[in-house]
């Protein structure tokens, strides 16, 4: 099925978001979620925790043992982590979970991460680059394509990323169609 994930997809790393600090001394830190809603993070009873960063990063498993909101912070308390010490060597972590652990996106939809790398085409069949990152900005996010210009020179081109852009995915052959053209950038 073109739509599917492949496996390189859904057995990578998804970042949820990052352990800032201790709190206290009996372990707990403070941790920031990039989920929407932030309590989103909390479905996945296991994460995975990071320092490091690139492609070859290392994971290590961890389960929370017991979460509470002061504020709108989120602070937890990890197994095994029961003294502030412990608790500092997690400062600055990343925490992820596998992309295969995450929810379906609603038809139509695809998980920004998913989309990396892919190479974006016009309707029209137009070489529009390869989607290397995303630039976020107040008004929306953008995507950033890796191409050519008119002239046949390497630049990079910033699409907005609004409902609707993204019109076609294909996972095995790593294509996505863009309701957008050269002539607009």
């Amino acid at each position: 099925m073109a739509d599917s994930l492949p496996d390189a997809i859904a057995n990578r790393m998804v970042v949820l978001g990052r352990v800032r600090s201790a709190v206290g001394l009996a372990g707990w830190v403070k941790v920031e979620s990039y989920t929407d809603p932030p309590d989103n993070i909390l479905k996945y009873r296991v994460w995975q925790l990071s320092s490091e960063s690139g492609i070859n990063r290392v994971w290590r498993p961890i389960k929370w043992m017991q979460h509470r909101w002061s504020g709108s912070e989120l602070q937890m308390q990890m197994e095994g982590v029961t003294e502030r010490n412990g608790a500092d060597l997690l400062r600055n972590m990343d925490v992820g979970v596998m992309r295969c652990e995450l929810p379906p996106p609603a038809a139509g939809e695809f998980y920004r991460d998913d989309l990396l790398g892919l190479t974006a085409y016009s309707s029209n069949g137009e070489l529009l680059g390869q989607l290397d990152h995303y630039q976020d900005s107040p008004a929306h996010a953008y995507m950033v394509l890796r191409g050519i210009d008119k002239d046949s020179k390497a630049c990079e081109h910033f699409v907005p990323l609004a409902k609707g852009r993204v019109t076609k995915v294909d996972f095995e052959q790593r294509v996505m169609t863009l309701d957008w053209t050269l002539d607009w950038i």
